[in-house]
């Protein structure tokens, strides 16, 4: 007897594009090699058609479009979060599937015609941190995936020696961006590129989430540094805790290189239930 299939809503986290989809009950993941799904943390599954997709809101032939070797990646330019990887299948990203977490699944490889092509991680060309940390590897590079934005960070090493928080967050923004959160402050880290960053806020909006704007990688959470009046202007509710985390840069351990994720001491937290405003489906 075939299986059931099931219809599945999903949209970017602005919601500028929700779409259906028809699949098999979605118990497993697909999970790309390639560099660029890496950065991006992509979870994935392949309708048996392309006709299994039916846009509700927003025009596909819209959405921004990074290629890296045969394949094209899809994301929202508003607001980052990817949407399809396109080989000769068009592969859904299950992260931006609605109730659907997918921390509960499981994942194996997807099955490519052909391996991805070599990558090298683009250069630092800017000025070093200027923080000084007691025990510091020295910097660590990265950057987005096309290279038009570099960052270094000055930190202790981030493998399983780390004692500073590493962390994944189930919140509407970070399930569907895939982050990993590490929490340096300002002066430990230097952004190079700034001009080809696009920012997202929502809730509190006194953090801005960014991300490439030529490929679409998220780099790091974005905090103003407000001086007492902007302060005073924040609501009530946000304005203490706002006040307290001026002086972090929070920086998404994906984009960094020479980091291995198998190694960290990862801790999961359910940020979607933690504080309100809460994030409403469309």
């Amino acid at each position: 007897m075939a299986e059931p299939v099931k219809k599945y809503r999903a949209n970017c986290h602005c919601t500028a594009y929700v779409y259906e989809v028809n699949l098999l009950e979605v118990k497993t993941g697909l999970q790309s090699d390639d560099s660029y799904c890496y950065k991006r943390a992509g979870v994935f599954q392949c309708p048996q058609s392309d006709n299994d997709i039916t846009f509700v809101k927003g025009d596909p032939a819209t959405l921004s479009s990074y290629s890296f070797g045969d394949v094209k990646h899809q994301f929202c330019a508003n607001c980052g979060t990817y949407l399809f990887r396109v080989d000769s299948k068009i592969y859904v990203n299950l992260r931006a599937f609605q109730n659907l977490n997918v921390w509960d699944l499981d994942t194996k490889g997807i099955d490519s015609a052909s391996p991805p092509p070599d990558w090298s991680p683009p250069k630092f060309k800017g000025p070093e941190p200027p923080a000084e940390i007691e025990g510091a590897k020295g910097i660590y590079t990265g950057g987005c995936h096309c290279g038009a934005v570099t960052i270094a960070l000055k930190t202790k090493p981030i493998d399983s020696t780390y004692k500073e928080p590493v962390v994944e967050c189930d919140c509407s923004i970070c399930s569907r961006n895939g982050y990993c959160w590490v929490y340096p402050s300002k002066t430990q880290v230097t952004i190079m590129g700034w001009y080809n960053i696009s920012y997202y806020a929502f809730g509190r909006k006194a953090w801005r989430k960014t991300f490439c704007k030529v490929c679409g990688v998220p780099v790091n959470n974005y905090i103003e540094d407000y001086d007492p009046a902007q302060i005073d202007e924040i609501p009530e509710e946000n304005r203490e805790w706002a006040a307290s985390h001026l002086d972090w840069s929070p920086v998404n351990v994906r984009v960094l290189d020479g980091v291995d994720m198998g190694e960290l001491n990862i801790t999961r937290i359910n940020g979607s239930t933690l504080r309100a405003p809460f994030y409403v489906n469309p």
